[in-house]
């Protein structure tokens, strides 16, 4: 557990690096980590550069390429959100992800994780 925290604090400290760097990013940026994990590990899905204290929508394809029903997600004052994905009922597979910053109707970038058996 205290790894997987670590692998998400990088990954988080990381993309807020990026941003101080570049500024704030034109558009949503989300990340996951890790990108690849076992059936009933979780999956941290983490989002910046969203209209702060508003809502995002949640996107997940299945690796049939069908769609979970979106999950609404609030952003935090400095537009962050952070969501562990649940990856119990998850099929194996590639899995893709992003979000809609409701806001300003801008979606994220697309990121992929795998479920392994």
């Amino acid at each position: 557990m205290p790894r997987r925290f670590l692998q998400v604090l990088v990954t988080f400290l990381a993309l807020i690096s990026l941003m101080s760097a570049q500024g704030k990013p034109e558009v949503p940026s989300i990340v996951v980590s890790p990108a690849q994990a076992r059936a009933g590990a979780p999956i941290v899905l983490t989002g910046v550069g969203m209209t702060p204290n508003r809502t995002v929508l949640s996107h997940l394809i299945r690796p049939d390429g069908t769609e979970y029903n979106p999950l609404r997600f609030r952003t935090n004052q400095k537009g962050e959100f952070s969501h562990k994905i649940d990856t119990v009922m998850l099929d194996s597979g590639m899995f893709e992800v992003w979000v809609m910053d409701e806001a300003s109707n801008v979606a994220s970038n697309h990121v992929h994780f795998t479920v392994t058996p």
